[in-house]
């Protein structure tokens, strides 16, 4: 009599904890999506003032910093510790560094809008990535998903052509969308190589490490005379709007990433960067672009795409 009781009562905060798992990467995403889509305009716009490598110099140390005071307020002192083989931990940063730099590199060289809508192609890059690195096999219900976020990105690429603009291609959306492979095999190192540390941990030491490839590269390029000093610019708004970006979207967006990873598997945490042009059309409006029907659309269907592909998640932890 006491068997059935007992049964209800252990399986209960399971799905419990469960649901509560998932949700919190839900949550964790969003963020990921609403900092990200930031980015692309601000990096756009920074990019006018700053050279690319001493300007990411400058994010991944803002990024560090803030990461490190998080994980000492979560863990104290000794999770600023490196557990890691030297080797790992230098591949983990370059790894990062190169995706920050090629990322960039992009975005210099091609149309905010153009390089917005070609990142919803992202989760097609990460899911062959992952593929090929693991062999893992897509999870039910990602075609589906990653139909509707793919229209979603047509939708924003048409409202370029018919809309109120010309869709300008410059040449760097290749490159932006090519990018997303080496983002993929950083997330898959970055919850194979440690051991049980928290996400936190994770990134603040890919985040450090990313920060001496980026020092030592800006400083290389300074002295040559390929690069100017970030520090030659002296407007308060350009450094806040900088800044502001590498607090959120560099250390607490890579944090956040890493934890919706580690929960949702990387091909489908990919599938969250269809947020990515959604919210850049909106974070674009707060420097005079206003968005057409077809921004508004291609972005609600991208959102539909992620969110069914959330709910079946919960539905298969239900179970």
């Amino acid at each position: 009599m006491t068997k059935g009781p007992r049964t209800a009562s252990t399986t209960a905060p399971t799905i419990g904890h469960g649901r509560h798992h998932m949700l919190g990467a839900f949550a964790a995403m969003l963020f990921v999506g609403v900092s990200w889509g930031a980015n692309v305009p601000v990096s756009k716009v920074m990019l006018q003032h700053f050279d690319v490598v001493p300007m990411l110099t400058i994010r991944t140390i803002a990024a560090v910093a803030t990461l490190g005071v998080l994980l000492v307020l979560a863990e104290g002192v000794r999770g600023l510790r490196i557990e890691i083989g030297l080797k790992r931990f230098l591949l983990i940063g370059l790894m990062m560094s190169g995706f920050f730099t090629i990322f960039l590199i992009g975005i210099r060289f091609s149309n905010p809008i153009s390089a917005a809508a070609v990142q919803v192609a992202g989760p097609l890059v990460a899911a062959v990535t992952v593929r090929l690195v693991t062999g893992a096999r897509f999870d039910p219900g990602f075609g589906v998903a990653l139909a509707l976020t793919l229209t979603g990105g047509a939708i924003l690429a048409a409202g370029s052509l018919f809309g109120r603009g010309a869709l300008t291609l410059g040449g760097g959306e290749i490159i932006v969308l090519l990018s997303n492979a080496l983002w993929t095999v950083y997330s898959l190192k970055a919850q194979a190589w440690f051991d049980r540390a928290s996400q936190l941990h994770r990134a603040y030491v890919a985040s450090l490490s990313a920060m001496g490839w980026m020092a030592a590269l800006s400083l290389v390029l300074i002295g040559l005379g390929w690069a100017h000093s970030p520090f030659a610019v002296t407007d308060a708004w350009i450094w806040s709007q900088l800044l502001l970006v590498a607090v959120f979207a560099s250390g607490m967006g890579a944090y956040l990433w890493n934890v919706g990873a580690s929960r949702l598997g990387v091909a489908i945490a990919s599938l969250w960067v269809n947020l990515v042009p959604f919210f850049a059309v909106l974070w674009s409006m707060t420097y005079g672009f206003i968005p057409n029907a077809y921004q508004i659309a291609g972005g609600l269907v991208a959102l539909s795409g992620v969110v069914y592909m959330q709910w079946r998640k919960l539905q298969t932890t239900k179970r």
